[in-house]
């Protein structure tokens, strides 16, 4: 009888049996806590929020102070969950269906397991935009310019003609992001992606961010994703 019940399922219902057994696999709940960057591919969502109550495929996403920038639906929709697990030590890629819960909780199923690497957590979004940089603990050194390659929350991607060393600390502006005006993020380089004859490229994490500076960090990466800036 099981095997004729399993025909008569809808595909959807199938899918959202897999997933919960995929997540009872993987014991998701390690990551109950964690940060997320949360997109959809129709643009309509994106944000940071806090990982709460995991529990098998279900779960609650808290947003953070600037959740107020989603697009709220009363349907369910897709979404990828991007994060890093310091429990476990990795960057997480996980899928999911989200829709509106109770005051400003939203309501996570179907969650399931994409991805586990020791990789960036962030989504990176790809652009071509001036800044410049100063060393830390160096004042009075001039600021040396560069090229924004791309830039996520969690950190950025610059090219720039000055030679640099991994694990430099540095101080970042970018320039035409009015969100971050007067703001400089310090990164720390981790590797050098791209190397030739006067032109580096520096993949970084930002590092020392307070809460004022990650609300301005997130509004420019919101502005970003949706196409605000070239």
């Amino acid at each position: 009888m099981g095997l004729f019940d399993a025909f008569r399922k809808s595909p959807k219902e199938r899918r959202v049996e897999e997933a919960h057994r995929r997540a009872m696999k993987e014991d998701l709940e390690v990551y109950s806590g964690m940060r997320v960057e949360v997109t959809s591919g129709d643009s309509r969502i994106f944000l940071v929020a806090r990982l709460l109550e995991l529990r098998g495929d279900r779960a609650q996403l808290e947003p953070g102070a600037d959740g107020s920038l989603m697009t709220r639906s009363d349907e369910p929709m897709k979404v990828t969950l991007r994060g890093y697990s310091s429990k476990a030590g990795r960057a997480v890629s996980m899928e999911g269906t989200i829709r509106m819960g109770a005051g400003k909780l939203w309501q996570l199923e179907n969650l399931a397991l994409v991805d586990r690497a020791e990789n960036r957590a962030n989504v990176r979004i790809e652009t071509s935009i001036s800044g410049g940089f100063t060393v830390d603990g160096r004042p009075g050194v001039p600021e040396e310019s560069c090229t924004v390659r791309n830039m996520g929350m969690g950190g950025v991607c610059f090219s720039a003609q000055a030679r640099r060393d991994v694990g430099d600390k540095l101080h970042l502006r970018v320039d035409r992001l009015l969100e971050l005006d007067g703001t400089f993020l310090t990164c720390q380089i981790l590797r050098i992606d791209a190397r030739r004859p006067g032109y580096f490229e520096y993949g970084c994490r930002f590092v020392d961010v307070d809460e004022e500076t990650e609300r301005r960090l997130f509004r420019a990466m919101y502005a970003l994703y949706h196409g605000l800036y070239s």
